[in-house]
Formats: C-alpha cells, structure tokens, sequence
C-alpha cells in the first residue's frame, strides 16, 4: 500500500507539469513582496532621516552640540526649545507693538491739540509772543512728557500722567525754568 501512494503521488506530479511552476512562481512572488517591502522601509527610514537632517539645519547650534553626534530625540528637543522661545518673542514683539501704538496715539493726540491750539491763535503782533510763550511751554512740557509717561498700557499711562502733571506743579525745577523763560519771553529780541 506505501508502494501505491508514492507511485499515486509520482503520477500527480507527472500528470500536472506546472505544479513546479506554480511552487517556483510562488516563491517568486514573495522574494517580490519581500524586495518591495524592503524597498519602501528603506525609502521611509530615508525621509525621516532627511526631515531630522533637514530640521536639525534650521534650529540654531547650541554649544553643548558642537562636535558631538545629535540623536534624533535631542533634535527634537531643541526644537521644542526653539519654537518655545520664537513663541516668547513674538509675545514680547507684540507687547512692545502695543506699548509703541500707545505712545504714537498719545503723541498724536497732543500733536492735534498742539496744532488746534496753534491755529486758535491770531496773528497781531502781541498774540505772537502769545504764541512764542505757549510754544515755550508746551514743547517743554513735551519733552518731560515723554521722558515721563509710560505707554505700556493704558492703565500705565493714566497712573503715570497723574504723577507727570503734578510733577508740573510749581515745587518742580523744570516748571519754574519753564515759567522763567515764558516770563523773560517778552522782553527779549523777537
């Protein structure tokens, strides 16, 4: 009976000629599949390996970095690292943005007053020492206005507009040499 299986067996191999073929085609079919997987690993491994290559160009060098090989997971950490303080920068940009759109509407604001009280004036002769006096004071009263009021926010800029005038008042140096120039004003050559 063994005797008669393997010849059974031997006549199916004779009697289906592509049986080897199907097994030859078979295993050409996975080195294939195994090629291509292969393949398509090595060229993801590739992409990761230029996207930390090209990540690792942008961030800045450290000191601690230097000459030493980086790993992947300290790349990304410096990088965490940068856009954290780019964040911070441009937060404290945008502060400074606000703090200088303060200033400029304040400054605005008393050029406008400046100019309106400007034309307020006439233009006889004795109004022109009217006009020299105010002008004297106000471009005083300028300059300490800035060196003195902080345009950080508006909350700054009313506690420090408060101390500016009554800095103003007449215990203030700058004020009496002010007031002394508007006094002299007349008398002197125009």
């Amino acid at each position: 009976m063994g005797r008669r299986n393997s010849t059974a067996h031997d006549e199916m191999n004779e009697m289906s000629p592509s049986a080897s073929e199907t097994c030859s085609a078979s295993s050409y079919s996975n080195d294939r599949k195994k090629q291509t997987h292969l393949r398509c690993e090595r060229q993801r491994r590739e992409a990761i390996n230029s996207g930390y290559n090209e990540l690792k160009d942008l961030i800045p060098q450290t000191t601690t970095s230097l000459g030493c090989k980086t790993t992947n997971a300290a790349i990304l950490f410096r990088a965490c690292d940068f856009m954290s303080q780019l964040s911070n920068d441009v937060d404290s940009s945008e502060k400074e943005l606000q703090q200088l759109n303060a200033k400029a509407a304040a400054l605005e604001m008393i050029a406008a007053q400046y100019e309106q009280m400007a034309s307020a004036v006439p233009s006889n002769g004795s109004s022109s020492i009217q006009a020299k006096m105010l002008q004297t004071l106000l471009d005083d009263c300028f300059s300490t206005f800035v060196d003195q009021v902080d345009f950080s926010s508006y909350a700054t800029i009313t506690r420090t507009l408060l101390t500016w005038v009554e800095g103003l008042s007449s215990n203030s140096n700058q004020f009496k040499r002010t007031v002394g120039k508007v006094v002299t004003l007349p008398f002197t050559n125009p």
